[in-house]
């Protein structure tokens, strides 16, 4: 669920739209990923470096005595697929990329930032494949049809998400930047794509999130603090799309174009 995504708006943009530090146009010195998100792009896959709002104490309010200040967003460039920050080989783990909000306060891999460090991931939006209907009586799916959703008149999409820094073991001087987004069972239309579906955060309730202090548990954003998720997904527009986005090493905006335009919306 999940495994696949598009974000047009740059670092400088989505910062300043957040209200938000921007971290991740020029990533500071030990933090890895090291470099910029590439953006626009229409195909992101795991493992790709993606722009990532968190909320974060200032550094130079620890330096001066005065003791912290209020805590901040900012934006940062973080690799996506959570790498827990007791993993010692990184190669040996899955990709982290989706994380169930039913069960992420419980698996070793993501409890800890579900405790600590919660983030939200910008996006324009997803894509899933559904099997096509069999060629003949008993034989398997036929070729999958991928889909993309996302809000009408191309306003963004802000997805819950959980974080991890993790020392880097062969140099501690080097930290990596990682998170994984949130999903949650999926509801109207959406479950004619998929059972599951990407965790939205209402902008009004972007700071609450952010902050563990105040929305602590991820389930609350299903369970009424996220306002009404099943009208949401209503108004999520699914359109059928290119075969092309299947292969990663594809890019483009045509790949979020309706593969008929004249029969518009699939839904």
């Amino acid at each position: 669920m999940c495994g696949r995504f598009s974000l047009s708006s740059d670092p400088a943009q989505l910062a300043m739209e957040l209200d938000a530090v921007d971290e991740a146009s020029a990533p500071p010195a030990g933090l890895y990923p090291d470099s910029a998100p590439t953006t626009p792009r229409f195909n992101i896959a795991p493992t790709t470096t993606v722009p990532v709002l968190t909320l974060d104490v200032p550094r130079e309010s620890l330096d001066d005595g005065a003791g912290p200040a209020a805590p901040r967003r900012v934006l940062r460039a973080m690799r996506w697929g959570l790498v827990p920050s007791w993993t010692a080989d990184s190669r040996r783990l899955p990709t982290l990329f989706n994380a169930r909000v039913e069960t992420a306060a419980t698996k070793p891999a993501f409890r800890n930032a579900v405790a600590r460090r919660h983030c939200v991931v910008p996006m324009d939006g997803w894509y899933e494949w559904v099997p096509g209907e069999p060629a003949a009586p008993g034989a398997g799916a036929g070729r999958k049809q991928p889909y993309f959703m996302s809000l009408p008149g191309d306003r963004g999409l802000l997805m819950a998400g959980l974080w991890e820094a993790r020392r880097d073991p062969a140099d501690p001087s080097l930290t990596q930047l990682s998170c994984t987004i949130l999903t949650t069972e999926a509801l109207g239309s959406l479950r004619r794509v998929h059972d599951r579906m990407p965790l939205v955060v209402a902008p009004g309730l972007v700071s609450d999130w952010l902050d563990p202090a105040v929305i602590g548990d991820p389930r609350a954003l299903v369970d009424g603090a996220g306002g009404d998720l099943a009208a949401w997904a209503e108004s999520v527009e699914i359109r059928p799309v290119s075969p092309a986005v299947s292969n990663v090493r594809n890019e483009g905006p045509e790949l979020v174009r309706p593969v008929d335009p004249t029969e518009g919306m699939l839904f």
